[in-house]
Order: C-alpha cells, then structure tokens, then sequence
C-alpha cells in the first residue's frame, strides 16, 4: 500500500465546539486528546467546557448587570436621591482560573437580586408618592389609609363604603404591586402600568380604587412577561454573540460583524431576536464551529506529522484555506517531500509523495518506490495517531507503488517550518 492515498476522516460526535476550540489553541488540551491518556483526556476536556461555560456566565451577567445600570440612571435621572442603590461592577475577562469565574457568577447572581429587588421598590414608591401627590397636592409624610383618602369622596351606586374598608394602605398597596414591575419591562408597557396606577390613585370610591388596583396587577403582569421574553432573547443572544468570538469563515466575515452588531443590540435591549436574525446567527455559529473543527483536524494532523519526524511548515493553518495543500519534509529525504491536502468540505485527507529535485534513471525510480513505502508506513502511524484524538478515518484510495511516476513539484517558498526538537530516527 503506497503512492498517493486519500482518507475520510471524521471527528469524535463527543467532542463538542467549545472542546474543539480548547484543543485547537491549548497544546496541553491536544497532547492529553492526542495521546489518549484517557484520565487526563477527560479531566482536559471537562476543564475546557467548564471554562467555556463559566466565560459564557460571566457575558451573561455582565449584560444583566449594563442592563440593570441603564434603568438605575433613568430613575437618577427622574427622581434623584430617592434612588440610591447601585448594581454590581460587571467582570473584565482576563487570566482569572475558571473557580474564580464561577464564584464570580454566584456571588454575583445574589448581588443583582438583591439590588434589583430593592431599585424596584425603590422605583415603585417614588412612582407612588408622585402620583398622591399629583392627587392630594402635596406629599404626604405618611402612606394615606384608604379610609382617609376616600372619606370625602362620593360612592358610587354598589360600591363598598370606606367604612366597610380594612384600613387598606392605598399607597403601600400599590407600590407593593408596582414593586413587581421589572426593570427591564419597555417603555410602553411600563407606561400602561403606570396609567392604571394613576387611575387607582384618582379613583372617586374604593370600588373603582380596586377595580384599577386589579387593572394594574394584570398589566404588570403583562408587561414582566415581556421583559421575561426579552430577558430571554437577550440570554440567547449573548451566548450566541459567545459561540462567534470563535473565528469563522473569513469570506463571510462582514456577514459575521453584521450579525454581531445585531446580536449586541438584541443585548441592549433595542430590538427582538425575531426568526430572520436567528437564522443568519445560526448560519454563522455553523461556521465557526465548522472553523473550529477545522482549526483541530489542521492542529492534531500537525502534531501527529512533527512527532514522526516531519516538518510542517508554518503556514499550515493557511496553507488549508488558501493553496489547499501541505508540504512535509524531512531531514532524511533531500529530494522527496509530502504534499498534503485536508480537504475539510470533503471530509478528506489527500497525501503523495512527490520529488523535490529532478531524477536522473532507474536507480531515482527504485529511491521514488522506498520512500513511497516509508510515506504508507508513517501514513498507517498518523492515522493510529488522529484515531487516538477522536479522528477516525477510513482508507479510500491506495494506488500500488509504480502506477504513477512520483512527480516533480517545486519547492515552496521559504518559510520557517515547525518541528519537534526530539523525533523517531528511521532505520533505512
């Protein structure tokens, strides 16, 4: 089995795109994935999906905290002293160990309900004692009972009396209900909110009181479900925004900024995450994660190859996008090289041995033959090697030693070529 040879390959379901990322830039990662020392394989790749789901909380909550801070300074802005709470810092992603990350989250995950909690409250009795005041003319010092704010008022025909009443905290009643507002809820349904409010506080008897009282739950109601739904599309667009850090396809680049932009703005909570823009972000993180992918089948066939001796050159990585094709050397072989293509659309792995230098007669021919049988011994070892990382691959074609003439292929340019300082030495 010699000459040229073609391969499918396929990666490991089990390796997800997080995973493939780590490989592709972590050597340790690939050294552990590569040399299947299942312990530690496993131990890799649980740290890198925990470290990739920890980087993922931390953008999550720094959005709810930008989030939160947005609706704080709209209530300084309106009401001034009466708002005094303050959001936590978000996080600025750097070298912190992933422990520290999800420590982070958790703490931070009790500082923002807490603070939310409290600036609603906080929003809600400034929006009350405004709207008694716009109906007593003043501000009262206490919460007016409903007994007394109804006691000059007239009744309406069935109505309950103030008599009949429990004493009922009209304006603590509806900050309680206001309260429940979120503080990201749109402009809109808040203003509807606070329209029924409004209309509680006005009400002639306690009947109507009630009957708005009623109207103001239900349309607070409605407007958390709305910011629940918009909570959630902006979750989902951060861990999208997350999944296309990841490099994609270059050609699509300006699509993937495009998509980014919108995705951010989804994020601020200025648009939905209607189907339109969930597809072309979906498109994209297809292409990331087929980078991804790429990027560990370009990384784990460069670590194999340079452990057997070979050098690859630098230009790999561009080398499979660009030209297509790998040049292999070795120290041994003057004018013999192995072109290489991965063939990632295909699924394939192309190789042939080729001369680096013109042949001279028969005894060229016989050379050609011996290092086209070396090349299928240490084809038969890259393919033990790509098996122990998660890349099976499965032989297609192997034309026999003679069929065809090894063909002569220029030299590439020079560049600087990558290979590891101790490799197997072959016995020829």
């Amino acid at each position: 089995m010699s000459g040229p040879k073609c391969a499918t390959y396929q990666c490991d379901p089990s390796l997800t795109a997080a995973e493939l990322r780590a490989a592709a830039r972590d050597a340790a990662v690939r050294e552990a994935t590569r040399r299947r020392a299942e312990a530690a394989r496993e131990a890799a790749l649980l740290a890198a999906a925990a470290r990739d789901a920890a980087v993922r909380g931390v953008k999550t909550r720094n959005a709810r905290i930008a989030a939160l801070a947005r609706f704080r300074a709209e209530l300084a802005e309106r009401y001034g002293d009466a708002v005094t709470v303050r959001p936590p810092a978000p996080l600025h992603l750097d070298t912190q160990p992933t422990s520290g990350l999800e420590a982070w989250c958790a703490e931070t995950d009790r500082a923002l309900d807490a603070a939310e909690r409290e600036l609603r409250e906080q929003a809600a009795r400034a929006v009350a004692a405004d709207l008694f005041k716009d109906v007593t003319g003043e501000r009262a010092e206490r919460p007016a009972d409903a007994a007394e704010s109804f006691a000059d008022r007239p009744e309406s025909d069935g109505a309950v009396g103030a008599g009949h009443e429990d004493a009922e905290d009209v304006e603590r009643t509806l900050t309680r209900v206001l309260s429940r507002l979120l503080p990201d809820c749109d402009d809109a349904h808040r203003a509807e909110a606070h329209a029924a409010a409004a209309r509680m506080a006005g009400a002639a008897t306690p009947g109507e009181a009630r009957t708005w009282l009623t109207e103001t739950r239900l349309r607070v109601q409605r407007a958390n479900a709305a910011a629940e739904t918009r909570r959630s599309e902006a979750d989902e667009a951060v861990r999208l925004l997350h999944d296309l850090d990841a490099p994609g396809d270059a050609g699509n680049e300006a699509e993937t900024d495009a998509v980014r932009a919108l995705l951010a703005e989804v994020v601020a909570g200025r648009r939905a995450l209607d189907a339109p823009l969930r597809r072309r972000a979906a498109d994209r993180r297809a292409a990331a994660e087929a980078e991804a992918e790429r990027q560990y089948v370009v990384t784990t066939v460069t670590d194999a190859l340079t452990d057997l001796g070979y050098q690859v050159s630098q230009g790999f990585e561009t080398l499979t996008v660009t030209d297509g094709a790998l040049r292999l050397s070795r120290s041994e072989w003057p004018d013999h090289a192995v072109n290489l293509v991965v063939d990632q659309q295909g699924g394939q792995l192309r190789t042939a041995v080729v001369r680096t230098a013109a042949g001279r007669g028969d005894d060229d021919a016989h050379l050609d033959a011996e290092r086209e049988e070396q090349w299928c011994e240490d084809f038969r070892d890259l393919r033990g090697h790509l098996a122990q990382a998660g890349l099976t691959t499965d032989l297609q074609v192997a034309i026999p030693p003679g069929q065809v003439p090894v063909p002569l292929a220029v030299p590439p340019a020079a560049s600087g070529t990558r290979a590891r300082p101790r490799h197997r030495e072959r016995d020829r």
